[in-house]
């Protein structure tokens, strides 16, 4: 049976007011010796305070929800590491909410925010729920909570306009990252995204199709949706190749490393025969061989200004989105038909 503070009063000979005061830290008048008494005995019987009581009476729970879109993926986990060391540092907790990909759990989370067990949220929603309806629902729900919330979303004015955001651009992200390929001489680029509908919201699809656009060209029958997880990207690489491409741009690097795996499993050479880049720089793309090409996000910024939105005071929504960087490794290469046109040349 847990410590109590009567238990202490019992035990140091003293009255329960005096024991909550002196642990309280509040004012009281009593002697060093019967103090120290009090906060001896406390820790020899094991007392923890009543969490309840004591947020009831700071008027805060000093614990932030963090809603996470899908917890098998490695860039969540390197985000919601950084977020809990930045708030353990303030001296307060995280509850970890997992979507798992699925817009009734999200929405379950969400509604679950009513009954104030939290200061505030952090929301990392899954791309994979992000229809327009959903989208839409979302909003509703989240405008009625009246709690602090921030969400981690790069184009966040497009999602969630009237919260404020932080992430990485996405449309520069994927931008930058066909502008490489193009650069390398590819024409026939694939897209893979776990995103799951053509939306006006997709900003990696939408960089994209600019990047090619400048170049006189579309994306042609090359963007394929709805895959998520490793086994998404494993799927998608038999349609990437029988559409003709001879590149492909991944909306996560979880799809890129799916990709890459089935492409070798059936004897393909990366990146002679396909060149493959990520996004996200998670820690896999530098362990896997070959080395994928990805797109950086900033975790540690993201987290550090996602916690000085959800503390600020400003009643306008914030939309900040965080240049992209991209890491070149060895999973991409100039096109095998551009090395034979060379070769003929020659």
């Amino acid at each position: 049976m847990a410590t109590t503070l009567k238990d202490i009063a019992d035990y140091v000979g003293t009255s329960v007011t005096t024991v909550s005061k002196i642990l309280g830290d509040k004012p009281i008048r009593v002697s060093e010796k019967t103090r120290a008494q009090v906060q001896q005995a406390a820790e020899l019987l094991n007392y923890i305070p009543n969490a309840v009581g004591v947020n009831l009476k700071k008027g805060r729970t000093d614990t932030i929800a963090v809603i996470v879109g899908d917890l098998l993926y490695p860039y969540y986990a390197k985000l919601l590491k950084e977020i809990s060391h930045q708030l353990r540092s303030q001296g307060k907790s995280v509850v970890v909410c997992d979507i798992d990909n699925n817009f009734e759990t999200e929405k379950e989370h969400y509604l679950r925010l009513r009954t104030g067990y939290v200061d505030g949220a952090i929301v990392i929603p899954s791309p994979t729920t992000m229809t327009a309806q959903n989208l839409q629902n979302a909003n509703g729900i989240l405008s009625s909570l009246h709690l602090p919330l921030v969400i981690i979303a790069g184009g966040g004015d497009y999602l969630y306009p009237g919260f404020s955001t932080v992430g990485t651009d996405p449309f520069q992200s994927a931008r930058q990252a066909t502008e490489y390929l193009l650069s390398l001489g590819h024409r026939k680029i694939a897209y893979v995204s776990e995103m799951p509908e053509d939306s006006p919201a997709n900003r990696k699809l939408a960089g994209y199709r600019d990047a090619l656009a400048q170049h006189g060209l579309s994306d042609g029958e090359l963007v394929f949706r709805g895959y998520a997880r490793y086994a998404g990207g494993r799927t998608a690489y038999r349609m990437v190749v029988e559409a003709g491409a001879s590149a492909v741009l991944c909306s996560n690097d979880h799809l890129a490393v799916g990709c890459c795996s089935a492409a070798i499993n059936e004897g393909r050479k990366i990146p002679a025969e396909l060149s493959i880049v990520g996004m996200d720089n998670t820690m896999i793309t530098k362990q896997y061989t070959p080395q994928i090409t990805t797109v950086d996000q900033d975790v540690a910024a993201i987290a550090g200004i996602a916690l000085r939105l959800l503390s600020s005071s400003e009643e306008r929504p914030q939309h900040i989105d965080l240049e992209p960087e991209l890491i070149l490794r060895a999973s991409c290469l100039p096109p095998a038909m551009c090395e034979n046109d060379e070769k003929s040349e020659g």
